[in-house]
């Protein structure tokens, strides 16, 4: 007796297609994994400028009430370094045409490291005086 031969097709995936399923995905987990990676910098780099921001706030306010001695204070605070200086304003500093109105200018420059760059923020501000 003779067998009988059923030309079957048995289902299921080849290896070609298998692979071309494992680069596909491979490149979407990488490029996910780098966006993850970039998120983290840039949420570590607004701490950082929100941590500038608050000792801005801080420095400024010292300056308005006790003044700058000598016309610049340089200070450190945790990763910062910064620079507070005076200037009072004279007719000789005002641009021309301009009146005078007396006081005093504060500027305030906030440096710290993010990596391999030094960053740097800047405050101004001018204060008039009855």
């Amino acid at each position: 007796m003779k067998k009988a031969i059923i030309n079957e097709k048995i289902g299921g995936f080849t290896l070609l297609e298998v692979l071309v399923a494992m680069a596909i995905i491979a490149t979407a987990l990488v490029s996910l994994l780098s966006l993850q990676s970039r998120s983290i910098k840039m949420m570590e780099s607004a701490e950082m400028l929100e941590g500038a921001r608050m000792l801005a706030e801080k420095v400024m306010s010292e300056g308005e009430l006790k003044g700058v001695p000598g016309g610049e204070v340089k200070g450190e605070a945790g990763h910062y370094r910064w620079l507070l200086t005076e200037i009072r304003l004279t007719p000789e500093k005002m641009p021309e045409g301009v009146p005078l109105l007396p006081g005093r200018q504060l500027s305030l420059d906030i440096f710290w490291k993010d990596g391999k760059r030094e960053e740097k923020v800047s405050f101004a501000e001018y204060l008039y005086e009855h």
